[in-house]
């Protein structure tokens, strides 16, 4: 009988502020944010929006007006740009990722289009991405999130132990590799594939620990985790389809609908994301940014 995956709506209270309104979308993850403008919002205004993203991984901040220059001044907010390797900027703005799909291109691949945690391969993954949608469809085209706090949680002691003594070998070779070319259908971005990605191989604990929120995070993810350090591929590939398998379990999953002017920050550290490929044929843009992280550090057994 199949796992019966589950999880409560108190994991994902909302905590009150003066300074906006937090809605809960599901009980694994994920709040809409109401009645707040990141171009005038006070320092005590960021503080309560940061603590609204490590409560909450990604928040969705309806109805705002952001040019490309006031996405820039909002995300470095949050810190530090990150680095963007693979994929070309805008050439007036070198920290921003125009992300744009015509409805005239002749196929339904999608710019980052299966489960993943940005650029998890760095030596720094991103701490935190933001996803501002200028011109979405009026039907399709939603970002499906996940809580890798649960997944973590979910998985026996035992499971638990073994895990935080492994390292997962993260590598774009998938997705940017030299032999990589599904990216090729999408006409409207320019994607760098690397002739040798050996330098962009990391290892990284399967089992980190969050530098801000101190909880355990199962950190792989199905895009760029391609094997565990110290296992035979053989080894290796069922225990990770396994881990993928429990961290994709729609109870810890929430499934974002965009509307124009709908700003996404989620916290890369603890969250994976997918966008959904079902509108084909019509147009969607959005601009794109990440804040610097940190070295992944390990987990612990008394967390």
């Amino acid at each position: 009988m199949p796992e019966f995956f589950y999880t409560s709506a108190s994991n994902n209270q909302a905590r009150s502020s003066s300074h906006f309104r937090t809605e809960p979308v599901c009980g694994g993850l994920g709040a809409d944010i109401h009645d707040i403008d990141l171009n005038n919002l006070s320092e005590d205004g960021q503080a309560d929006l940061r603590q609204a993203l490590l409560d909450h991984q990604v928040l969705f901040i309806r109805d705002q007006s952001l040019s490309v220059t006031q996405l820039e001044a909002v995300s470095q907010r949050f810190g530090e740009f990150g680095v963007e390797p693979y994929v070309k900027p805008m050439a007036d703005h070198p920290h921003v990722v125009h992300v744009v799909k015509e409805a005239s291109e002749g196929t339904p691949f999608v710019f980052g289009g299966a489960w993943h945690s940005d650029w998890s391969f760095q030596e720094r993954p991103p701490a935190f991405t933001l996803l501002y949608g200028h011109d979405v469809p009026k039907v399709g085209g939603d970002t499906l999130f996940n809580n890798m706090y649960l997944a973590c949680e979910w998985l026996s002691p035992a499971m638990r132990k073994m895990l935080l003594g492994l390292n997962g070998i993260n590598t774009p070779e998938y997705g940017y590799g030299p032999n990589a070319k599904h990216n090729a259908g999408l006409e409207s971005m320019q994607i760098l594939y690397g002739e040798n990605i050996d330098h962009d191989v990391r290892s990284h604990p399967l089992i980190t620990r969050h530098p801000e929120t101190g909880r355990n995070v199962l950190f792989a993810n199905p895009a760029y985790t391609l094997g565990i350090e110290g296992m035979k591929a053989e080894e290796a590939r069922p225990l990770l389809d396994y881990l993928f398998s429990v961290a994709s379990a729609p109870a810890f999953t929430c499934r974002m609908r965009w509307t124009p002017g709908t700003l996404a920050i989620w916290d890369n550290r603890c969250v994976w994301h997918q966008p959904v490929s079902d509108y084909f044929g019509q147009r969607r843009e959005m601009y794109r940014t990440t804040v610097v992280g940190e070295k992944p550090e390990r987990g612990s057994l008394n967390e």
